[in-house]
């Protein structure tokens, strides 16, 4: 039997066999019907914008990577909405999918921290991520270069800009914008999906925001962010970030009210150290003739520690540090003074919060599967898996799961290949295997055979095709006499 089998069975027990439960919970708890309404995301009749997102919200479950894909499936039967329903509200440019997103997580933060209390490590967190797609007929796709993929790193998709919140516990997707890279050549651009947006549409002004610089688009995204009443202690980025220009607009957002630790580019910018203007390899060699070099044995690195004047900005810590088995010098730089290196190393490391983040939205959530036309659609399908991934964080909190990771490694671990039901088939299998295994032994009947009968085959099958669909036919019914209700 598999070990983690009582995990999977608590969680299971607990929410009727069911994902999509697990889901509806939650969603009843955010009052999410209410969001939507307050945010301006209605409909004037046919079917709720509810429903058609919840729809959406389950498609990362039953592993769906299109509308068209669902309709194809034996998923199909769980609604009865035509699939140019679901189409209209994915391509419509004026849905605040913005806005339900601020919502969904201030709503998160009120759930989890009723109190308010400002955790002293709470963060900002900035970073972009290659979405790649395939083909070059998606509405402003480009080529984008994957620095890990090497020279074959180059593909058709989208830099998205991502910013993340950290309470001090986990973090969530606050907001995104979607920039093109290298541009695609004449021919392949006249080839490409065109739109006409109504002039200040919500989806214009994605279009238009678009075609920013990321460093520009990232305060953008962070003042925007403040403007939604979010206001950590740090902002939190790497080295492509810190311009001198970023660092003085963070620095004046509410009066200097966050500070900026991030990395720093060993370049040809200086700093004013005992009345002498150098750059970084200048530095570094000042530093080290006057014997300042320490080493941190919890970390087992060699650093520089200095207080300096960085013109523009004002006073600066600066922590030059040489991690085991590198030969090159990495720079970190501080807004707050009054850390010390282990403590800003901590708070650094947060940093990397986003990049779970990231890896858990493509591979469990469906982020860069959108094979929509329509950069509209493509707005909806990332908003669509922040939202979900907000969702299972808070599910998480409350049930004490370490990561996201850790719940769908038990609930959803095979789900990459396989449904809720397939996996549940599985545990059922394996029982059944132990029993044919003691009965086979015994020699009282020969059952192996059993296996590959039809009345066997039957059985997986009727289990699989019946078993999620009936779920979600249930909440679309759930869902169906509320409306009415409410009529």
């Amino acid at each position: 039997m598999r070990q983690d089998l009582n995990e999977i069975k608590k969680v299971l027990d607990k929410h009727g066999y069911s994902i999509n439960n697990i889901i509806c919970d939650v969603m009843k708890t955010f009052n999410f019907k209410t969001l939507c309404y307050r945010v301006g995301a209605k409909k004037e009749d046919g079917y709720s914008v509810t429903e058609i997102i919840t729809l959406l919200i389950m498609f990362p479950l039953m592993l769906m990577k299109s509308v068209h894909a669902l309709y194809k499936s034996e998923f199909q039967r769980i609604t009865e909405m035509k699939k140019d329903t679901i189409y209209r509200l994915k391509n419509n440019e004026k849905f605040p999918w913005r806005r339900l997103l601020y919502s969904i997580a201030k709503k998160f933060q009120e759930l989890v921290n009723p109190q308010k209390e400002d955790a002293t490590n709470s963060a900002f967190i900035v970073d972009d991520t290659i979405d790649e797609r395939v083909g070059y007929k998606i509405e402003n796709i480009s080529m984008v270069y994957n620095h890990v993929a090497g020279k074959k790193g180059t593909k058709y998709g989208f830099k998205n800009l991502v910013l993340g919140f950290f309470d001090g516990k986990s973090i969530s997707p606050l907001d995104f914008s979607i920039h093109p890279e290298k541009v695609l050549s004449k021919k392949k651009q006249k080839q490409q999906f065109k739109k006409e947006c109504v002039k200040n549409s919500k989806g214009f002004k994605r279009r238009v925001e678009g075609k920013e610089n990321k460093i520009i688009g990232a305060v953008v995204l962070i003042k925007r962010a403040v403007k939604n009443g979010f206001l950590p202690k740090f902002v939190l980025v790497d080295s492509w970030f810190t311009s001198l220009d970023f660092i003085k607009d963070i620095r004046e957002i509410k009066n200097g009210a966050m500070h900026l630790i991030a990395g720093i580019r060993n370049d040809t910018r200086k700093y004013i150290y005992n009345g002498e203007a150098l750059n970084g390899k200048q530095l570094i060699k000042k530093l080290s003739d006057e014997g300042k070099q320490k080493r941190c044995r919890k970390m087992n690195v060699r650093y520089f520690e200095v207080l300096v004047h960085y013109e523009g900005i004002g006073d600066v810590k600066l922590y030059i540090t040489r991690f085991p088995y590198q030969k090159k010098w990495r720079i970190f730089i501080s807004t707050d003074i009054s850390l010390d290196f282990l403590k800003m190393m901590e708070i650094y490391s947060i940093r990397w919060t986003i990049e779970v983040l990231f890896r858990e939205l493509k591979q469990h959530l469906q982020l860069g599967k959108c094979q929509s036309r329509d950069f509209d659609a493509q707005i909806a399908s990332i908003t669509i898996s922040m939202i979900l991934y907000i969702f299972l964080s808070y599910f998480r909190r409350m049930n004490a799961y370490e990561t996201i990771g850790g719940l769908f490694e038990l609930i959803k671990e095979d789900l990459c290949e396989k449904n809720l039901a397939q996996r549940l088939w599985e545990m059922f299998d394996e029982l059944i295997q132990v029993v044919i295994n003691v009965i086979s032994k015994n020699g009282s009947v020969d059952i192996c055979a059993f296996r590959n009968s039809i009345e066997y085959q039957y059985l997986k099958e009727l289990f699989e095709t019946s078993f999620l669909s009936n779920q979600m036919l249930e909440v679309n019914k759930s869902s169906k006499r509320t409306k009415v209700e409410l009529s």
